[in-house]
């Protein structure tokens, strides 16, 4: 489950008005496109966003007919498929979803999000694997709770943050 940004419970209801709502504070969270929003879209991301929501099937590997993303995942994480099916997974920093096709296709569960408009993409991209939990979210702030995931991936992500360190 998503854990509220203002007061850290794990009380998130959905709402009446295409939202999900904090039972403990009344903060209300937007869905977009049935996308869970914990943060504005306006945000320095404007241009990450715009970039994947263009060329969303750039680097999918089913689209591309290679398997650069897979070999990525696995050689720099050095997990299995194997290893990954029935666990949970969060991908911080989707973009258009290629790494998240790859994760899904293990049979993990995948909690994937990104700051900017690009989960717009990978909701193109990814949406009909049942074992995916999309949201818009910062890296910094995720609505997770704690110690929730088996793994944790993050590729070319902490680059693009306003304060790497």
């Amino acid at each position: 489950p998503y854990t509220c940004p203002k007061c850290r419970m794990k009380s998130l209801r959905p709402a009446a008005d295409s939202a999900i709502e904090c039972a403990s504070c009344r903060h209300k969270v937007p869905i977009v496109n049935q996308i869970p929003r914990f943060v504005s879209s306006d945000n320095y991301t404007g241009s990450f966003g715009y970039q994947w929501n263009i060329h969303s099937k750039t680097q999918l590997d089913r689209i591309n007919g290679l398997n650069i993303s897979r070999d990525r995942v696995f050689r720099q994480s050095r997990w299995t498929p194997e290893e990954l099916k029935g666990k949970w997974v969060a991908e911080c920093g989707s973009g258009a979803g290629r790494f998240t096709q790859i994760l899904c296709e293990t049979g993990a569960h995948v909690c994937s999000f990104d700051y900017s408009s690009a989960v717009e993409a990978n909701a193109k991209n990814n949406a009909h694997y049942p074992n995916l939990r999309l949201c818009q979210a910062s890296i910094f702030e995720a609505p997770f709770p704690k110690e929730s995931f088996d793994y944790v991936v993050c590729f070319g992500v902490i680059q693009h943050t306003p304060d790497p360190a």
